[in-house]
């Protein structure tokens, strides 16, 4: 069964940075689940298994914001047993500003989503063999202009993210 979110894409050039970080993790001994180039993406909410898509693009229809360029930041982790080495963003007001508008919108239709705290951040690895977060990120933004209603579902094995 599909699992549906809401996410900021991005583009090739902005996915090869991210990419360059993984590598580097790489190269540091990381080894874990690492983030495919196709999946990478910013999650605004996630909604999960249960949703009626009709009210889920009303809702997203409705989040307005003039463009804005987002750019990479830290490396940092979420404390969970699992653990995960993600990638911040500088400045990370308006993307913040944007989740909030659009979780208000989906509350407005009833839409449940989850209840976690946004952080804008890219997951680069999951279940990391060890954590490290000291590594150079280098420049590179992108301008967000849209957001996409996003599912994963299994095909083959694989997790694979597409806009729907």
């Amino acid at each position: 069964m599909a699992r549906i979110f809401i996410a900021i894409r991005f583009d090739e050039a902005f996915k090869k940075t991210l990419v360059g970080l993984q590598n580097a993790l790489r190269a540091k001994g990381v080894s874990g689940k690492f983030c495919p180039y196709g999946n990478l993406h910013m999650t605004l909410a996630f909604i999960g298994e249960k949703y009626d898509l009709p009210k889920i693009r009303k809702a997203v229809g409705e989040v307005e914001f003039e463009p804005f360029v987002m750019s990479l930041g830290r490396l940092g982790t979420f404390p969970t047993r699992s653990g995960v080495v993600w990638c911040g963003v500088r400045k990370d007001g308006q993307v913040a500003a944007l989740a909030s508008q659009l979780r208000q919108r989906l509350s407005a239709y009833g839409i449940p989503f989850s209840a976690m705290p946004f952080l804008p951040h890219v997951s680069l690895v999951q279940h990391p063999s060890h954590i490290v977060t000291e590594i150079d990120v280098p420049e590179a933004s992108i301008k967000v202009e849209r957001i996409s209603v996003m599912k994963s579902e299994r095909i083959n094995g694989e997790l694979v993210y597409s806009e729907i």
